[in-house]
């Protein structure tokens, strides 16, 4: 494992997992790498594979905050939209597709997808799910030990706010997260266990390396872990907003949350005891209901709506968010508290189309790219 690059700032960066479709069917396309040639040389160098070749990954520039990470969100979703028009498809964001079917998917044949769909068996050729992973900056690898822990408190709120996958395989699942149910039935995608120092997961990931269950430190695939080269916290439990002004309060949240912790670390302020048990529930509750879900609280062991914790959150968040300068974006993500997730949205515009899925996609496609697009559930 690479040695830990400090950031003096808490420097945000973002990876969106976008989806290619069909502008006609809606289905996905196996067109990434049409689009990425299509791309101009900045982005091509931003984008990459992932699993199948019908997602394509944009990753941000580093920037400083909130407004920046959203306003770049934005550009590069045009961009790879104008790609995708050249290349005879369309790009969507959401947490899932709603009809997709996975054995149709291919499989990007390099050497570590070939061992990861190796490796994972049906679990990774049934993982159509995509993502957003926020990146924070922060001050030294002990740094990162201790966000990973505190953070724990408010992963699962988080997950909830961002719920977009209501529906895989042509059905409504009933879940929130439909994508949550799909990576957590991956190995070490949960909570990282609980290391005392960046050493004690160093050597975790040489035992790993030394058993042959991991080929390098990036498939240690947790909800919450460091990027020792990037020097960050990468934070990987949320669905791809829609609404790019979703992407932006999530950053804020997360950005805030992080740089609050970082502080406390420097303070000496010790550990936050909590019951991880609980947190397992808490997660069920998150990708089940979203937020109308309801979490037993880790340190007070309240059992809370998930509405309050959310609140709880962003309020914890706000002081450090308005040193940042995303208070707008916070303001934001309380209109989100409001108006429901986009598994919501997703639900309510299913229904108003008469069910019909392909309409569906076609207006998530839309949506994507929207100017407009807000955290209310009207259409």
């Amino acid at each position: 494992m690479k040695p830990f690059a400090s950031n003096p700032f808490p420097t945000l960066g973002v990876e969106q997992e976008l989806h290619l479709i069909s502008p006609r069917s809606a289905d996905l396309v196996s067109c990434c790498d049409e689009v990425i040639e299509r791309l101009d040389h900045e982005r091509r160098e931003a984008a990459c594979h992932e699993l199948f070749y019908s997602v394509l990954e944009m990753r941000s520039p580093v920037c400083r905050t909130a407004t920046e990470i959203e306003d770049q969100a934005r550009r590069d979703r045009e961009a790879v939209a104008a790609a995708s028009q050249r290349a005879g498809c369309r790009v969507a964001a959401a947490g899932s597709h709603p009809f997709a079917q996975w054995p149709d998917q291919r499989i990007v044949p390099s050497d570590h997808y070939r061992w990861v769909a190796e490796e994972t068996a049906f679990l990774g050729r049934r993982l159509l799910a995509f993502g957003l992973h926020v990146h924070v900056g922060v001050a030294s690898a002990e740094t990162a030990i201790y966000v990973m822990h505190e953070l724990a408190l408010w992963l699962y709120p988080v997950l909830a706010v961002s719920a977009n996958s209501p529906f895989l395989d042509g059905r409504r699942t009933g879940l929130a997260s439909t994508r949550a149910h799909l990576f957590a039935s991956m190995p070490r995608t949960g909570l990282a266990p609980r290391f005392a120092s960046f050493q004690e997961l160093v050597d975790f990931h040489d035992r790993l390396m030394a058993s042959g269950d991991i080929r390098a430190p990036g498939d240690l695939w947790w909800s919450i872990r460091p990027q020792p080269p990037l020097g960050t916290v990468e934070v990987r439990i949320t669905d791809l907003p829609t609404d790019v002004r979703r992407l932006g309060a999530l950053a804020a949240i997360l950005q805030a949350l992080i740089a609050t912790y970082q502080d406390r670390f420097e303070a000496g302020e010790p550990p936050t005891e909590m019951a991880r048990e609980y947190l397992e529930q808490n997660h069920w509750q998150a990708m089940r209901r979203g937020l109308d879900g309801r979490i037993i609280e880790p340190v007070t062991g309240e059992v809370l709506p998930m509405r309050d914790q959310v609140d709880r959150m962003l309020r914890f968040a706000a002081p450090k968010s308005r040193q940042l300068g995303s208070e707008a974006q916070l303001d934001f993500a309380r209109q989100m508290l409001t108006a429901g997730t986009e598994s919501d949205w997703q639900v309510q515009r299913w229904e108003a189309l008469g069910r019909d899925l392909v309409r569906l996609e076609l207006e998530i496609a839309d949506r994507t790219l929207s100017h407009q697009a807000s955290a209310s559930r009207a259409t």
